[in-house]
């Protein structure tokens, strides 16, 4: 499999094609195509890739909804579905460093100067409260103006004219601190936003690390070979070879400009925010260029955020606590954590790593070994039973966090609290589970008794 979108949908058309639907009605990206694939996901209870043929007042047709299985995203980075967080982390600890090429597929159509026009681009609307079409599957790469590190993430982009977008940087995060540092010195940060990508490279820009790790290095290693990057045409930027289409640009200096409301992954459509201003310089794309659309806070966004989140969460609890079984992201901004304690203390230590190395996460229940935190009901009969809340609360006053959280005060400034649920002083010393005994449980056969 290649690097690029196509050859990926093409080994999904050839294994699964029951997950590829072609629609050749015509569809208003005004709501419909985010209510197809939410009306699938709800009634019919599918989740495909979608592929609109034919979309109002636009060439490029319209392709979403490609991350909302788990096993189609395993498929991606050669794994089993459940391999995929030992996979990651893999990748995040043997990265592969990218390489440049001069030539690309995304450089057969090049826009510039007037021929840039946004509008071209499909205007989707998503949500009954959004104040614009938006863009909500482009990946930005950028590189620190002071230093020669580099960055890539998702950041949704309103379209505002024929070569204006604002974007959402959210605070204290990495593209965020490079823009400040060039802002600093009135100068605009160049950056460049990918759209339509193989789904490995949509996970390895979810990662989340250190500033100075450098996520195109995990991509690589979630594909088992270099990245190909190639340089823009406006910019020293340097973007995936195999994307489907370029955004070039850069986000001015000292100018914001009215964001929102928009619907976002909490599942609320947040109100009217001033945003950075990015101004295209240039469109680049394949010919017949398919237009990638993130359907966000459905299955298409919520499962591809999942798995990075969770594997840094691992690495970071692991630094901590080497005896952690798995963690799990259930819910927005809530992490559980099930662990094996050795001593006292550890849970408490899990908490704080996992508000540690998270921005966006505000709260924490760490169980023990013996509770499957993929079980919603284990893991409040933990809570109810293992939990004292004047001893095993903590709650952590003024911290930063999301600023798609709708019940801070302030954009980002919140109180966080970890649960520890686990059993004081030792699961071992702990007043004992109720069982059936191991002999009689492993003899039943439900045939004997109630039939097939």
């Amino acid at each position: 499999m290649g690097q690029d979108l196509r050859s990926y949908l093409d080994l999904i058309k050839q294994n699964h094609p029951e997950d590829f639907l072609v629609v050749s009605r015509a569809v208003d990206p005004a709501y419909e195509i985010t209510a197809i694939t939410v009306k699938l996901e709800q009634e019919a209870k599918r989740r495909p890739i979608l592929l609109f043929e034919k979309v109002k007042d636009t060439k490029f047709p319209v392709l979403t909804n490609l991350h909302a299985g788990r096993a189609r995203l395993a498929l991606a980075i050669h794994a089993k579905s459940e391999e995929m967080q030992r996979v990651y982390l893999r990748a995040m600890e043997k990265p592969i460093q990218p390489k440049v090429v001069s030539k690309a597929p995304v450089k057969e159509v090049v826009l510039t100067n007037n021929k840039v026009n946004l509008y071209d681009l499909p205007q989707i609307l998503h949500h009954q409260e959004d104040a614009g079409a938006y863009i909500t599957a482009a990946i930005s790469f950028a590189k620190d103006p002071n230093g020669d590190t580099w960055n890539c993430a998702y950041n949704r982009l309103m379209i505002k004219g024929r070569d204006t977008t604002s974007i959402h940087l959210t605070q204290a995060k990495h593209l965020w601190e490079f823009y400040r540092a060039a802002e600093a010195r009135g100068e605009a940060l160049p950056v460049a936003f990918a759209i339509g990508v193989n789904p490995a490279i949509a996970l390895g820009c979810f990662a989340i690390g250190s500033i100075d790790e450098d996520e195109r290095a995990i991509i690589g290693g979630l594909l088992g070979e270099p990245l190909e990057l190639v340089k823009c045409e406006t910019s020293d930027v340097l973007v995936p070879a195999h994307a489907e289409l370029i955004l070039e640009g850069e986000i001015l200096p000292h100018e914001r400009t009215a964001e929102g409301p928009f619907g976002e992954f909490t599942g609320y459509s947040l109100g009217e925010r001033q945003r950075e201003v990015l101004q295209v310089r240039a469109i680049t794309h394949r010919r017949n260029a398919i237009f990638q659309d993130i359907t966000v806070g459905h299955l298409d966004h919520l499962m591809l955020s999942t798995t990075p989140i969770e594997a840094n969460l691992y690495r970071a609890v692991r630094a901590m606590v080497p005896t952690v079984r798995a963690v799990r992201v259930p819910a927005p901004f809530t992490c559980y954590v099930s662990i094996e304690q050795r001593i006292s203390g550890q849970a408490k230590n899990a908490i704080l790593a996992v508000l540690g190395a998270d921005l966006y996460m505000k709260r924490v229940v760490v169980v023990d070994h013996d509770v499957d935190i993929f079980n919603d009901r284990q893991v409040n009969w933990a809570i109810a039973t293992r939990c004292q809340p004047d001893r095993d609360i903590a709650i952590i006053s003024n911290a930063r966090g999301s600023d798609l959280d709708p019940s801070t005060k302030e954009d980002g400034y919140t109180a966080k609290w970890g649960v520890d649920a686990t059993a004081k002083p030792s699961l071992a010393t702990y007043t004992p589970r109720h069982r059936i005994p191991k002999e009689v449980w492993q003899r039943i056969n439900l045939k004997d008794f109630a039939g097939k």
